[in-house]
Parts: C-alpha cells; sequence; structure tokens
C-alpha cells in the first residue's frame, strides 16, 4: 500500500524582517550662567553627551528643584527618558513641556515616539499628525506616521506620505524601501519593483528590499529569477536569518532540496526557536530521505507548540517509514484530533489498519475518506482489498470495478 504523502508547505515565512527606524531629533539645552540651576543644567547636559544617563539625570531633577517650570530641565529629561527606554516618564515629561511650551517644534513628533514604542498606535498617529498641522513637510513625522499606518494594515495611507517624503527628499534613508513594501503589499507588482530596485541601487545593504523584490518574482512564478536575487542577498548578507530562511525556501520551491538544506540550516543555526524554519527544514529532510533528521525537526517543533500545521501528519508518514506502525497509528490520530477531516491522514490510518489486520477500522475509517472523495480509485481498490479479506467477494468486486472505471477515466490509455 502506498501512503498519501501531500505536505501543506505553505508560504508563511514572517513577514517581520524590518526594523522600524524612528527619529528622535532632540538636543539638551544648557545655560550661560553660574548660578546653582544652570550649574546643575549645564553638568547634566555634559553627562548627557558623554551617555552618563543616570548622573545625567540626577543633575536635571536637582535643577528642577530649583526651578520646577524650567522647560529646560523637563526637556532634557525626555531626552534621558528616551534615551534609556523609560517611556512612562518620558511621556510625563513630554505633557510637562507641552504646558510650559505648547508652540515649541517636534513636541507632538516626540509625545508620537513615545506612544510608538508603547504601542499606542492610535494615540502616536493623533501626535504625528498634530505635529504635521503645524509644520506640513516635517519629514520625520511624515516617515514615521508611515510606519504607524504600515503597522495597522493601512498601505494606502502610508503610501501618501511615503511619496510625500520622497518628493521632498528623495535621498531620505529608507523611503525607497518602505515604498517597495507598501505597494507590495497593495498588490502593485511593478511599482514595488521599480522602487525596490531604486533602493538596492541607494543603499545595498537593505537586506529587506531584496526579499520583497524576490517575492515579487515568486509571486510572478519566476522562480529563477527569485533565486538570483535571493542567493546575492546571502552573499552580502551570510548571517541574515530571514535571507537564509527565505533562500531555503525557494530552493524548496525548485525542488532542490540539498542546497535548501543548506540554507535551511543555516537559519536553523542562527534562530533555533524559529518554527517555520524548523518546518521547511523538516520537509526537505523528508525530500532527501533523512527520515531521522527530519523526526528530530518536527518533535522539536511540538515541545515548543501542540499544534503546528501538519506536523502529526507528516510525524506520521515519517514513523511508517520506518516500518514503525503503532507510532504512525499513534501520530495519524493526533492529526485527525486537530483536523478531523485531513483526508490524507484518513488514507494512511485506514492503510495501517489494514496491515495491522484490523479490518472493521480500516473499512469505517476508509468510508470517511470516500466521504470526501468518493471518486479517488486508491481508495476503492483499497475497499477492495478490505472486502477480500473479510471474504464479502460481492463487495470486494463492486469497489474493484468501481476502481477500474475510475482509473480508466483519470489515466485512459
Amino acid at each position: 500500500m502506498n501512503l498519501r504523502k501531500k505536505s501543506r508547505l505553505s508560504r508563511k515565512i514572517t513577514e517581520g524582517v524590518l526594523f522600524f527606524l524612528l527619529f528622535s531629533l532632540g538636543f539638551a539645552f544648557f545655560a550661560f550662567s553660574g548660578e546653582d540651576f544652570s550649574l546643575h543644567l549645564n553638568l547634566g547636559v555634559a553627562y548627557y553627551n558623554e551617555a552618563q544617563y543616570e548622573k545625567a539625570k540626577e543633575e536635571f531633577k536637582k535643577a528642577l528643584e530649583i526651578n520646577p517650570d524650567s522647560f529646560e530641565a523637563h526637556y532634557n529629561l525626555l531626552l534621558i527618558y528616551l534615551a534609556t527606554g523609560d517611556f512612562t516618564s518620558a511621556e510625563a515629561e513630554a505633557k510637562a513641556c507641552l504646558k510650559l511650551n505648547g508652540t515649541y517644534p517636534e513636541l507632538h513628533f516626540q509625545l508620537g515616539n513615545i506612544y510608538f514604542y508603547k504601542k499606542l498606535y492610535s494615540k502616536a498617529e493623533a501626535e504625528y499628525r498634530e505635529e504635521l498641522e503645524k509644520d506640513p513637510d516635517h519629514i520625520p513625522s511624515l516617515y514615521n506616521l508611515s510606519k504607524v499606518l504600515q503597522l495597522q494594515g493601512r498601505f494606502k495611507e502610508a503610501e501618501v506620505f511615503l511619496e510625500k517624503v520622497k518628493e521632498i527628499n528623495p535621498d531620505f534613508p529608507g523611503v525607497y524601501a518602505d515604498l517597495g513594501e507598501v505597494y507590495f503589499k497593495q498588490g502593485k507588482l511593478e511599482k514595488a519593483k521599480e522602487c525596490l530596485e531604486e533602493a538596492i541601487k541607494k543603499d545595498p545593504t537593505n537586506a529587506s528590499s531584496y526579499i520583497y523584490l524576490e517575492r515579487i518574482y515568486q509571486k510572478k512564478g519566476n522562480y529563477q529569477e527569485a533565486r538570483k536575487i535571493i542567493c546575492k542577498a546571502a552573499e552580502i548578507f551570510p548571517d541574515n536569518f530571514y535571507i537564509n530562511l527565505e533562500a531555503g525556501y525557494i530552493y524548496l520551491k525548485l525542488e532542490k532540496f540539498s542546497q535548501a538544506s543548506l540554507y535551511l540550516e543555516k537559519a536553523v543555526g542562527i534562530n533555533p526557536d524559529d518554527l517555520f524554519a524548523r518546518y521547511y527544514l523538516g520537509y526537505c529532510y523528508t525530500r532527501l530521505k533523512r527520515v531521522d533528521d527530519a523526526i528530530s525537526q518536527y518533535e522539536f517543533i511540538l515541545t515548543k507548540r501542540e499544534k503546528f500545521e501538519d506536523v502529526y501528519f507528516c510525524l506520521g508518514n515519517l514513523y511508517y517509514e520506518k516500518k514503525d506502525l503503532q507510532k504512525a497509528c499513534y501520530f495519524y490520530l493526533k492529526e485527525l484530533k486537530v483536523n478531523p477531516e485531513n483526508p490524507h491522514a484518513l488514507f494512511n490510518l485506514a492503510t495501517i489498519y489494514f496491515e495491522k489486520g484490523n479490518l472493521d477500522k480500516a473499512e469505517s475509517t476508509l468510508k470517511k475518506f470516500l466521504e470526501i472523495f468518493p471518486n479517488d480509485y486508491s481508495a476503492h481498490t483499497l475497499m477492495g482489498d478490505i472486502y477480500m479479506k473479510k471474504g464479502i467477494y460481492d463487495k470486494a468486486i463492486e469497489e474493484y470495478e468501481k476502481a477500474k472505471s475510475l482509473k480508466n477515466e483519470q489515466f485512459p490509455r
């Protein structure tokens, strides 16, 4: 009997390949005076510029004890909290600054950054828009607002702001890469291709541009061109997890499993806890007949997540290859708990029951399969074998005739 070995090798490489470049264009105030307030303020600025943030914070707080309404001291503390990632304290200082001097440039922009890092995207959007009300051409606000919109899946709106950035400053870092991504997400592949090629020309070190450009060729079905792009990227970024993962996936699509394994093994080495990398590597090992290696990858996945893709089904197939019918049966049953109508698991389970001589279970399981695929000639052949073993010859004849008819229809001579 032949098992059904269809695997749902699907396109699920994570999209999170970009870092978000948020601009914090602040500078620390200092004062020209010998009084205590100015001494603390200036000492804080000096420590700030030496990246000694705790000492700087102490000095700015001492300045505020002397003058609680000092815009300069509150603003400098804002910068300290931004630099140290204390966004709750940064928010409080930004609001204090707005009360003291609401017209000061970039305060709403800074507050937008704070909300962005706190993942309060609606608030971040409102603050960036507030900054743009005052300065419609403020590039950092335009750019960061586009990032917020991208995170919310509002790619058409993000496109508008990125195009404005490009119009104001065509050399602004990352604008072509981001435009390529938002065009890609909207299915505007030619525009995306044009932007991504320009992004690579301007900055050959932008890994994400290669990935999205390669995906465009994938969508067009041109896997050879996709392979060339991603392999070039792998030469430039040999230790980039996503590049190696993407290259491995491309070689899987091209059914070049030895090459795929090289990239996927490297991806797993870089990020051992990424389950999709493990899943693809398991599939690759399966096709290379490296059964134990494939089992190792899939079983690792199950230690991290109880349900993942069709891992139970894949393990069932692999243990069948090892002639361990008990474990194969166990994993097919687990697969059917997760996905009760997986037809391939039903067929394979029926096959195992037949081989173990459990004819009633084989029959009932195969009937469930035939409810889904009533015209599968292999299933009718197996059902004929089951009835032959049971000695129910009239039913066996009926099933064999049905199988013969279906096979002639599907594979005419």
